[in-house]
């Protein structure tokens, strides 16, 4: 019981990280890294998995970045 609720709490979790890792990965690692600007398909390809995995601290830097931004 114990081991089901953890899976279905990881499943939740990377399926949210997938959802928010498409958009990040088009327009938003652009705007948290300058570095990325410019990346091929294949390095936006390589960061899907750790964006998934990461995407509650992307997420809040990608929100800092654009609150900067409007702020400028």
């Amino acid at each position: 019981m114990i081991v089901n609720i953890i899976l279905i709490a990881v499943a939740v979790y990377l399926a949210a990280g997938l959802i928010f890792a498409i958009p990040f990965v088009i327009k938003g690692v652009s705007k948290v890294d300058e570095g990325a600007h410019g990346g091929s398909l294949g390095f936006r390809i390589i960061i899907i998995p750790g964006t998934m995995l990461f995407w509650p601290f992307l997420l809040k830097r990608w929100m800092k970045a654009l609150k900067q931004k409007v702020n400028d």
